[in-house]
């Protein structure tokens, strides 16, 4: 569990493991260089399973990574600091890798919230091993930091969390993973991702050699369902550099990706936003501007 920053959150979260009904874990908990108040509600916390290590700020990826090589464990379950649990979440993890021992990577489905309002839940489409990863992430994630647990020994294969990126590191990793091992997953809901969590890295626009888009390898434009994957997301960068006014940045970053994404489907920008995250920020909206008024916008 990487942690920076998150006191309002970070408890709860603590909790959410601590509840679980599989009991034989150690939660290592890699304090990034908090300078508020998380590392001593951490420490406050009786309980012999948890473990602080102690490291200069250096991000997210640099904390991940920290904590895979101290970990003693044959799987390694990642958590951000402000997500939960269900009770039952290592337990489900813990069948898949008892009925899928093939796979090296496992995870359930998740829910985002924004307080107590779940907008969307994601997950595989059904039990087992994920046949077509990427096809099936352009539809909609299908795992994320908090839903996955991956056998330790797959890291010496595909490698660390990339030190370098600072947002969507998450997801070169997934696709690393999903190009040299296999993924078992379940649909099942197992997992809050809390969207009005403090400190959220997604909220922070970065420079483009920043992010993972910026680091698509040169092969993935070979195969029809990762480039498509990747050009989705390239357009809703593209798109979100435009609407906040960075357009050198939207050129850098189309540019550095034509061969990916095809220099005239960023004429279809708009069309690339899906309808369920529309459904989203319509739920947003109501809830903020009319609070319990559900009647004024039915379903």
């Amino acid at each position: 569990m990487p942690l920076f920053n998150k006191e309002k959150s970070i408890k709860n979260t603590i909790l959410s493991v601590l509840k679980q009904t599989v009991t034989d874990f150690e939660l290592l908990v890699i304090n990034d260089g908090c300078t508020d108040k998380s590392r001593d509600i951490v420490a406050d916390i009786q309980d012999s399973r948890i473990r602080i290590v102690d490291k200069p700020n250096g991000g997210v990826s640099n904390a991940r990574n920290e904590g895979i090589r101290f970990a003693g464990g044959a799987y390694i379950a990642l958590l951000d600091a402000d997500d939960l649990w269900e009770p039952d979440f290592l337990e489900t993890i813990r069948q898949l890798i008892a009925d899928y021992p093939e796979a090296e990577c496992y995870t359930t489905g998740f829910a985002c919230k924004y307080e107590t309002e779940t907008l969307n839940t994601f997950g595989a489409k059904k039990r087992g091993i994920i046949p077509d990863f990427f096809k099936q992430m352009y539809t909609g994630p299908v795992m994320n930091s908090s839903s996955v647990c991956i056998k330790k020994s797959a890291f010496e294969e595909v490698g660390y969390f990339n030190s370098g990126i600072r947002r969507g590191e998450d997801y070169d990793m997934w696709a690393r993973i999903a190009r040299s091992v296999s993924i078992a997953a379940t649909p099942e809901i197992k997992v809050s991702y809390r969207l009005q969590a403090e400190n959220r890295a997604m909220v922070v626009l970065r420079k483009p050699q920043e992010l993972w888009l910026y680091h698509i390898p040169s092969e993935s434009y070979r195969d029809k369902d990762e480039k498509r994957f990747y050009r989705r997301f390239l357009h809703r960068q593209v798109l979100e550099y435009l609407i906040k006014g960075k357009f050198n940045w939207a050129w850098q970053i189309a540019a550095h990706n034509w061969k990916t994404a095809n220099w005239y489907s960023y004429f279809f920008l708009p069309a690339s936003l899906q309808s369920r995250q529309f459904a989203s920020w319509i739920k947003l909206l109501r809830k903020r501007f009319f609070g319990k008024k559900e009647w004024l916008f039915p379903g």
